[in-house]
């Protein structure tokens, strides 16, 4: 079994010169999205122990501290759209191990939810992301297969990605996160420039690849594939 790698102290340079709590809790959401991603779940306690020792957990009030722990596992609930549940079974494990007893939670939200009102929201949330960007085929998946088509639209969209009861604005972090982990760079430049189309900056971007391969290259995993472009927002929407 091979060694857990120790991430260096430059590595976590960045979160801490971040100006505010939301910016410093998304970076560490994106990490544990990547490591899952890249297969080094092994590596998830180091990003728990550093963000509850930097994020002054312990002296938060209850509420706090569950929303911050549920934020983390709800991007690796998302990225299991993209990762698969194989990866993130053993991420979420993993970083369940961290995580105190009071922290965890006991029941599934999305279990609450009827799947007439996932399938509506995953459909406008597939809108969102895709109906601007003229450079995607709607069809191609259909042409390829129906019923991936369909599992991709009305249960990955319905079910896990769109789910707005944890995190909605941050899922385009979650899915990028992932798919540079999975090194798939026509799904990153469709994602990038949803990210664009629904407010987001190219700098935004840039910043999100820097953390993603900056921490692969710690980790030593080589891509088939170079970096992915960073798109420009479509001229029909500036």
């Amino acid at each position: 079994m091979s060694e857990t790698p120790t991430l260096p102290s430059s590595f976590w340079e960045p979160v801490l010169a971040l100006p505010s709590t939301a910016p410093k809790l998304r970076w560490y959401m994106c990490v544990l999205v990547s490591l899952s991603s890249l297969n080094y779940p092994d590596v998830i306690p180091q990003v728990y122990t550093h963000l509850n020792d930097h994020f002054f957990l312990s002296t938060l009030p209850h509420t706090d501290r569950f929303n911050t722990v549920r934020h983390l596992r709800e991007a690796l609930i998302k990225s299991t759209g993209i990762v698969g549940a194989g990866r993130t079974g053993n991420a979420i494990r993993c970083l369940a191990s961290c995580i105190p007893v009071d922290l965890q939670e006991t029941e599934s939200p999305r279990s609450l939810e009827s799947d007439e009102t996932a399938r509506k929201r995953g459909r406008e949330f597939w809108t969102r992301i895709y109906a601007r960007n003229r450079a995607f085929d709607p069809q191609a998946s259909v042409r390829a297969s129906p019923d991936y088509a369909f599992v991709v639209r009305e249960v990955i969209y319905a079910r896990i990605l769109s789910f707005d009861g944890v995190i909605d604005d941050l899922t385009g972090y979650v899915v990028v996160s992932a798919l540079y982990g999975m090194d798939c760079p026509n799904q990153l430049q469709h994602h990038m420039k949803g990210m664009l189309i629904n407010g987001a900056t190219r700098e935004d971007l840039k910043d999100l690849q820097e953390l993603c391969l900056g921490l692969a290259s710690i980790l030593g995993v080589t891509k088939r594939h170079g970096p992915a472009p960073i798109p420009e927002l479509p001229m029909e929407i500036k």
